[in-house]
């Protein structure tokens, strides 16, 4: 996350220098590849929650082979065939990954006005 953080300053700063301005509405993170039952990820992801406060989503994108399947060959997790992973791992990775977009969606929705 440091790196990240560290290479989007620095793109902002080539931005800013080159005379453009980088107005957002709202920014979050997102924790991906997350397994709520590993105790010490738990703990970061809490102090990720307290350094950043609610710029951190609630929903998370849980650690799944139906995600990384459906990377490994280059489709959404919806296009992926549900056959393919798993029905439990496939309706899992779907559920957290449709919370992650309905959060997005509200955020979208306050900036929009509606």
């Amino acid at each position: 996350m440091s790196q990240f953080l560290l290479m989007t300053s620095d793109l902002m700063s080539v931005i800013e220098e080159a005379g453009g301005r980088l107005d957002h509405d709202f920014i979050r993170y997102v924790i991906t590849r997350h397994d709520p039952n590993d105790v010490p990820e738990a703990q970061i992801v809490a102090l990720l929650r307290n350094l950043f406060r609610e710029n951190v989503l609630q929903a998370t994108a849980w650690k799944s082979t139906a995600i990384s399947n459906a990377g490994l060959t280059k489709q959404s997790l919806y296009e992926l065939d549900r056959g393919s992973v798993g029905r439990g791992a496939y309706d899992r990775a779907v559920e957290s990954v449709d919370a992650i977009n309905a959060e997005i969606v509200q955020l979208l929705k306050k900036v929009w006005g509606r």
